[in-house]
């Protein structure tokens, strides 16, 4: 089978949905199928180029830079073309939100393909930027449109699916399946919670640094806890627009010796600084955190894993409250500090959810589980 890939950017670029469809495509190869994929160049000083090897065929677009967290890449649309002639597929999947997809409304060649839609979340948020607030109005016709001409919509929860507005009216037509991500047997070590720290309970939190994903609530969390006495060690991973005001609020609780901002990482400084974790928290306020792949990744290293209970959202799916972590309320210090005390006073805790948390993820979130799935999506509308 010969599948192209419509994505938004690619690793080197780092991104939860980014990496899920790197590891997708590598497994779909793996499978024998002919993969191939056009995505927008992260870096705006690259012109466009081409990657190609014995499975497929790579293209990044030259990029201009973002507005309102899209790609300004105008010859987009022209390179998809060629990608279509050249690779011949017999499914495109889109990888949704992505401005550029709407370039395939455009052109007849790429409307006589079946597309398959992965729905990885909505556009507006409980709290949109005012930006995406104004133009989604807009984007919302071209997005009806896809939806209503692809073949299949994934979503990667049933939850997430439900309280999906653009899904609303194509619920027939949507499969769920799971993200996924390969099985890294180094990463599948699991420490207990004592260390050579004395007992240090040991936070991380890995992704962008923006609104939805709540680090302020953390951080104030970690302070209350400390001010109780309690020993905590807080590492945030990655870089973001709210890198100055999470500094700032570090600074202003007198956190420094407790609270780290690592910036971005390597795939082998995550995978150590996971390693050394003893809890992964991911305490977003909103459904734009539709599933979490940092989730899986804690996972797949037996890491128990800290969340919140955003309506909509898959991440108190993928977390299964009191078995492989636990679930807070949203938006509330006080149910953070909460949880957080119960693994502080119970640190067996940590290694019982851990090793639950592993299990789920040989059960359901292997990346080879994902790509069978969604390959017998493709047969189906296929046929």
């Amino acid at each position: 089978m010969k599948i192209l890939h419509l994505g938004k950017f690619c690793p080197t670029f780092m991104g939860g949905i980014e990496n899920f469809m790197f590891d997708l495509i590598k497994t779909q190869q793996a499978m024998a199928d002919e993969v191939s994929a056009i995505v927008h160049h992260h870096d705006t000083n690259k012109v466009t180029c081409f990657e190609q090897n014995k499975r497929g065929l790579l293209c990044r677009v030259k990029s201009f830079g973002q507005f309102a967290y899209a790609p300004l890449s105008p010859s987009f649309g022209l390179n998809l073309v060629k990608m279509v002639e050249q690779v011949k597929p017999d499914v495109i999947h889109i990888h949704m939100p992505n401005l550029s997809a709407f370039w395939c409304l455009l052109y007849p060649s790429i409307k006589k393909i079946p597309w398959v839609i992965h729905w990885h979340a909505d556009v507006i948020g409980s709290v949109p930027d005012f930006k995406i607030k104004m133009l989604y109005p807009f984007y919302s016709v071209f997005e009806k449109a896809l939806l209503a001409r692809a073949n299949a919509v994934i979503a990667t929860s049933q939850t997430y699916m439900e309280s999906s507005r653009p899904l609303e009216n194509f619920r027939e037509k949507t499969k769920i399946i799971p993200l996924g991500i390969t099985d890294d047997q180094c990463s599948n070590r699991s420490h207990r919670f004592s260390s050579d720290k004395d007992n240090i309970l040991k936070l991380l939190m890995v992704g962008r640094l923006t609104y939805y994903k709540g680090h302020k609530y953390l951080i104030e969390a970690v302070s209350e806890l400390i001010a109780k006495g309690f020993v905590l060690e807080l590492n945030i991973v990655g870089t973001g627009d709210l890198e100055v005001d999470i500094k700032k609020q570090i600074n202003n609780l007198n956190l420094e010796s407790s609270v780290h901002l690592l910036g971005k990482l390597s795939n082998e400084e995550l995978g150590q600084t996971l390693s050394d974790a003893n809890l992964v928290c991911l305490p977003s306020i909103e459904r734009t955190e539709a599933f979490g792949v940092v989730l899986m990744e804690a996972a797949r290293a037996s890491k128990a894993c800290l969340v919140t209970d955003v309506e909509g959202s898959g991440m108190s799916w993928v977390i299964q409250d009191g078995e492989t972590g636990s679930v807070a309320k949203a938006n509330s210090v006080n149910a953070l500090v909460e949880k957080l005390e119960i693994y502080l006073k119970t640190p067996e805790l940590l290694q019982e959810h851990g090793c639950a948390a592993r299990k789920r993820f040989d059960e359901t979130f292997k990346i080879n589980r994902v790509a069978e799935k969604t390959k017998l999506l493709y047969e189906q509308i296929l046929s």
